[in-house]
């Protein structure tokens, strides 16, 4: 074998040095990256004891995760029954005033009704007269009721059910 001229040699030496300079950069690439997922690695270990491996870390947080899903059921249980007595609670009032006597003015008798999101409750009716005053309560199921409603009470329940008020008689 003989030995290479000085040109060849020089020109090797110049790629020899070049691809070292490629793998130094490469080296720092990978350190930083390196140090980026021992940071990563870190934190997911915080928290636990000292000396936890990741296998450990992994089984913490599965717990923590089955802690929670039962706390969700838990409050998704609790929501699904705070929104069924909810249902049943007084939602909307209907209120409407008028005279119930042509010779009594001021517009002091009122009928209410107290509705719950079914459209079921009670219509208070109050009459008022020059000499004395009656009041009724009425049943309502689904916004209709067994007894005789007057005009005004069909007015407010069709308020507290949010339905236009009936067209022969109009709230005041």
């Amino acid at each position: 074998m003989s030995p290479l001229p000085a040109e060849r040699l020089t020109l090797f030496v110049y790629v020899a040095l070049g691809a070292s300079a490629a793998l130094g950069v490469a080296v720092l690439v990978l350190a930083y990256r390196l140090r980026a997922v021992r940071r990563t690695y870190a934190r997911l270990l915080a928290g636990g004891g000292s000396g936890e491996d990741l296998l450990a870390a992994v089984a913490r947080q599965v717990e923590s995760v089955d802690r929670l899903r039962g706390k969700l059921n838990l409050i998704g249980r609790e929501t699904a029954q705070l929104r069924q007595r909810a249902s049943s609670l007084v939602r909307t009032v209907g209120f409407t005033r008028y005279d119930a006597f042509p010779d009594i003015g001021g517009q002091l008798s009122y009928s209410a009704a107290f509705l719950d999101e079914a459209g079921d409750g009670i219509v208070l009716s109050a009459i008022n007269g020059r000499s004395e005053a009656r009041s009724y309560a009425k049943p309502v199921r689904g916004g209709l009721s067994d007894h005789n409603l007057s005009d005004e009470e069909r007015t407010a329940i069709a308020m507290a059910m949010g339905l236009p008020a009936p067209a022969d008689r109009a709230p005041v």
